[in-house]
């Protein structure tokens, strides 16, 4: 796939290989003589507004709608290689990889899953965003609650348990969104460069610029995206409950850590 980075603004070209049993998810900078980075919460570094790994002083940023489409559509094993530090942005959505992975087939391999219960309900308070996460009986089930406080984005509650069928169809079209009074302003702090009204929904008061919705809670089901994004990172399947509320990357990512320091210590 080749397209252009949504902050960067480069063109960039995305290939999805296929990885051996338990190799997990892999990052590869083409452009970087082939640097790799493993998809593990201990190469997260913090940034504003996107999902950022890096290793050995390499990095890619703004992965988390590829790493929530592998993840929903049960991808275990995957090399994802770039020709740039962002992947292309695609529609906003994680339509495009989906599609990716529906034309390349996925194939069954002889291991078993990294499957992970949690061991304990871990929490996280981040003044008005909170994130929780607790076992489950089988499988990943993601709630979100989005309230901007903004009239024209009332709060909404959106809930799904994650499979390959409710991924392709519910979860991976929600686009990615910012309000129009921020979009100036985030553009002048870097963001967005390759941002425009087709990969971004612009919203105004009368909804989004230039653009339709694909769901009335598209904006709340962006949102449950980028936690399974988040929580890709983990490498593992979670047998997990995971409420948001208000949530973005930052507490997301500190759910995930805590799930993967659970799993090794349990290991």
């Amino acid at each position: 796939m080749t397209g252009t980075s949504l902050h960067e603004g480069h063109p960039v070209t995305l290939t999805l290989k296929p990885a051996p049993e338990g190799a997990g998810i892999t990052l590869i900078r083409a452009d970087k003589g082939g640097a790799r980075i493993a998809v593990h919460p201990r190469n997260i570094r913090e940034v504003q507004r996107r999902t950022l790994l890096m290793e050995n002083g390499v990095e890619v940023h703004t992965v988390e709608h590829v790493l929530a489409a592998l993840y929903g559509m049960g991808v275990d094993n995957c090399e994802i290689e770039l020709t740039a530090p962002e992947p292309p942005a695609g529609d906003g959505s994680s339509r495009a990889f989906v599609k990716l992975i529906h034309e390349a087939g996925i194939q069954s391999l002889e291991a078993d899953r990294p499957g992970f219960t949690p061991t304990s309900r871990i929490d996280v308070s981040d003044g008005k965003a909170t994130i929780s996460a607790e076992p489950n009986a089988e499988g990943l089930v993601v709630e979100y609650t989005l309230d901007y406080g903004v009239p024209f984005m009332p709060p909404t509650t959106v809930r799904f348990a994650v499979t390959p069928e409710t991924f392709e169809k519910a979860i991976g079209p929600a686009r990615t969104f910012c309000l129009e009074a921020e979009a100036k302003a985030l553009q002048a702090m870097g963001f967005g460069k390759g941002a425009n009204t087709q990969n971004t929904l612009v919203v105004s008061p009368t909804g989004p610029l230039e653009n339709k919705l694909r769901f009335e809670d598209e904006y709340a089901r962006h949102k449950l995206l980028d936690v399974i994004g988040d929580l890709a990172v983990t490498g593992l399947r979670l047998n997990a409950i995971v409420k948001a509320q208000r949530s973005g990357h930052s507490q997301n990512q500190r759910v995930a850590k805590a799930l993967r320091e659970q799993y090794e210590a349990q290991h």
